[in-house]
């Protein structure tokens, strides 16, 4: 095992190449977050926004905020669509198709889902992955790390643009995540105690308590690990102090699955951080600033005119306002550059341009598309669908990438968590040693898959219409397989459907009563005629031919 020195010897030279690498994307960050949200984009490192605090004077330089009300939509759209608190979006079911018509494996599945649920509902991870949501699409990456806590289960620490620096595993898939942390004096004596610098000690000694200390967080897999031997950890965590001696460091612990997600909005290669719609709308947020504060200007100018008077004359340039004054004629008071009136229509023009673009950019305008609809209000639900369904595959790859970047490693980072809590339920026994996936069935990914539900519709229904004339083309359709296909595509819970076995069970049941139904009916439609031959029977038997009845001489061979 590594000892401390050689720890922060490591972290730090990383750290470096790390820095190196976000240090090309920081510039269009700040002016990203400058006009489309500027509480985001805390770059500490640069001795700026140590405590956190906001920009404050960038909102003094904003002349529109359709930028920040654009992004909103995306982020409140995307939450409400992937990851809503309100409404299922993800559900298990097991690796192995078949191993779910096994005895008590759905509900054993429907009970976990449920408590996962409720887990998540009691932390503040909907709130980490809202502002998530916002990070990817203002900057293209996003940073969150779970961490367990003894009284709230697991806390979420988001993170924005600034505060954290990742590197990709040899999967192209973040697997590294260093941070930055200030803490207060107080802070980081509660957190780490003895093992922080003299100079901090000293610090609370001198009751200086909000004194800020920068500490750095890195996170990555631990080269040491030996999945063999008890107690070692999957993911190393390191915490030091910035400017303490070379080999001291604050805490030295480990994870047994990743700690956090860093998901992108979308890369190209190799790229470590996602390229995204903030960056692709930035041209169009510059220009909407300078046309807003080109708008004002021309509107000043029609207000309150320039003018050249004579010397001696002040104006006071308040309206309604008459100044008085001996020896001026007409002439006297000129006004060299009268505004046009139609400036500010035009101008106005330019700035609608540039928030359609910002819209469409920020996927806005998808967003709002029943708001924002042209034409006769309202349109059909089929036409609505429609629409929305088309417009929805522009997300399809970045929906992909935020199930298995950020969806995923928080469901099996809270499966762990509640493991470890015992808070789930004993498994059944066919599950013992195999293995759980998770199929998400958001809003989002469900009318992903209803782009399909259509073409199902339609075959089924032209077979249902030629089944008029042509009855045998219904064999040409496997039902069953169809159902299952339509339900998965309309997002049905799986705990709902009934397994193949047991549908194979009740048919084979319904097919013995239907036969002995037919059985019975026969049985009743004979008893007319056997009534009647044993009447008739029993006249023969009555009727005496030569001192014998003739029913016995008609038997007699």
């Amino acid at each position: 095992m590594a000892d401390r020195k050689s720890i922060r010897a490591h972290c730090e030279a990383r750290l470096a190449g790390m820095k190196s690498v976000r240090q090309d994307y920081e510039a269009e960050a700040e002016q990203i977050a400058r006009f489309a949200q500027p509480a985001r984009s805390r770059f500490l490192a640069g001795g700026k926004d140590r405590s956190g605090a906001r920009r404050r004077q960038w909102n003094r330089t904003l002349f529109d905020p359709h930028g920040i009300e654009a992004f909103r939509t995306l982020t409140n759209g995307m939450t409400s669509g992937l990851s809503s608190a309100s409404r299922p979006w993800f559900t298990l079911k097991t690796a192995d198709d078949d191993l779910m018509e096994a005895d008590g494996v759905r509900a054993w599945l429907s009970a976990v889902e449920r408590r996962i649920y409720a887990f998540l509902a009691s932390t503040n991870f909907y709130g980490a992955a809202k502002a998530g949501y916002g990070e990817m699409g203002l900057f293209g990456t996003e940073a969150c790390v779970m961490v367990e806590h003894p009284h709230a289960g697991a806390v979420c620490h988001a993170l924005t643009f600034g505060e954290y620096w990742i590197a990709l595993s040899d999967a192209l898939v973040p697997d590294t995540l260093y941070r930055t942390c200030p803490m207060s004096v107080r802070q980081a004596v509660e957190s780490f105690g003895a093992a922080v610098s003299p100079a901090v000690r000293a610090l609370y000694d001198r009751s200086q308590y909000e004194t800020v200390v920068e500490v750095f967080h890195a996170i990555e897999p631990d080269p040491d690990h030996d999945p063999h031997r008890f107690g070692s950890k999957a993911w190393r965590s390191v915490y030091w102090e910035a400017g303490a001696r070379g080999d001291s460091l604050l805490k030295v612990s480990g994870y047994n699955e990743q700690p956090f997600w860093a998901p992108r909005w979308d890369v190209v290669g190799g790229d470590t951080y996602g390229h995204s719609p903030g960056m692709e709308a930035l041209p169009a947020l510059r220009e909407l600033q300078m046309q807003a504060k080109r708008r004002n200007e021309a509107i000043d100018q029609m207000v309150k005119p320039e003018k050249i008077v004579p010397p001696g004359v002040r104006l006071t340039g308040e309206p309604g306002r008459t100044v008085t004054a001996s020896g001026l004629d007409r002439e006297s008071v000129l006004i060299p550059y009268q505004m046009p009136y139609q400036a500010v229509a035009a101008i106005g023009e330019e700035m609608d341009k540039c928030r359609r673009q910002i819209d469409g950019l920020s996927f806005a305008d998808l967003f709002n598309a029943i708001t924002n609809m042209r034409g006769v209000q309202p349109r059909n639900v089929e036409e609505i669908a429609s629409r929305n369904e088309e417009k929805l595959t522009q997300l399809g790859p970045v929906i992909e990438r935020v199930a298995n970047e950020k969806l995923q490693v928080a469901i099996d980072r809270t499966f762990a968590i509640m493991s470890r809590g015992k808070m789930l339920p004993p498994p059944p026994p066919a599950l013992h040693g195999r293995g759980v996936r998770v199929e998400f069935v958001s809003i989002l990914q469900q009318m992903q898959r209803m782009v399909g539900i259509g073409q199902i519709e339609r075959v089924v229904g032209f077979v249902g219409n030629l089944a008029a004339a042509h009855p045998e083309v219904l064999d040409k359709i496997d039902f069953d397989e169809a159902l299952d296909e339509y339900a998965w595509r309309a997002g049905t819970p799986a705990r709902i459907m009934r397994p193949a076995a047991h549908v194979t069970q009740l048919r084979a049941q319904r097919g013995e009563a239907a036969h002995a139904a037919q059985a019975a009916a026969q049985i009743s439609q004979m008893v007319p005629a056997m009534k009647d031959a044993a009447a008739a029977a029993e006249l023969l038997s009555r009727a005496d031919v030569g001192g014998e009845n003739l029913l016995k001489r008609l038997i007699q061979p």
